[in-house]
């Protein structure tokens, strides 16, 4: 690991070896585009061959070829759909499929957060909320009106980030 260079997949690939990608750290595991993308950007992979080194090719060198490793029909495929190239550290995972079932899709996700994030600025809202009179800029005077506090994103959503707080009556 430490004599590592970054273009040592696009030297091996040059000599006839198949390179593949691999890691038993759970990190860097999940990240092995990322490290595919190296062979394009020091050694001048094209993008098509660097993703072989982290999908068809491992499959080959253990033999299992035959069942995943690519999107074939008749073959066992969990993949992730992509916003941009898989090869680029901008691109967000749009969705992730397993077993044929989607797994994950960011729109939905996205829909759910906001849907949580008002669940609870209503439950923290009913909780601090109350009845409790609030003091205007004289003591004297009391506002009978409930009180309503709560917090808002930096995309308008409810949250409890404390990126801003706003008192409203």
């Amino acid at each position: 690991m430490y004599d590592a260079i970054p273009y040592n997949g696009s030297l091996m690939r040059d000599a006839g070896v198949t390179v593949s990608y691999n890691s038993d750290d759970a990190e860097l595991a999940r990240r092995l585009n990322l490290e595919a993308a190296k062979a394009t950007k020091y050694g001048g992979v094209p993008e098509e061959e660097a993703l072989k080194f982290v999908t068809i090719n491992p499959a080959k060198q253990l033999r299992i070829d035959g069942s995943v490793g690519s999107i074939e029909v008749g073959k066992d495929a969990d993949l992730v759909v992509w916003s941009a190239s898989p090869l680029s550290g901008l691109s967000r995972c749009e969705q992730t499929w397993v077993d044929g079932r989607r797994y994950f899709d960011r729109t939905e996700d996205e829909a759910a957060r906001k849907t949580a994030a008002t669940m609870r600025a209503a439950l923290v809202q009913k909780i601090l909320g109350g009845t409790e009179p609030m003091a205007d800029a004289d003591e004297d005077q009391k506002d009978p009106r409930p009180r309503e506090i709560w917090r808002q994103d930096e995309d308008g959503g409810a949250c409890d980030c404390g990126a801003g707080m706003y008192l409203r009556r």
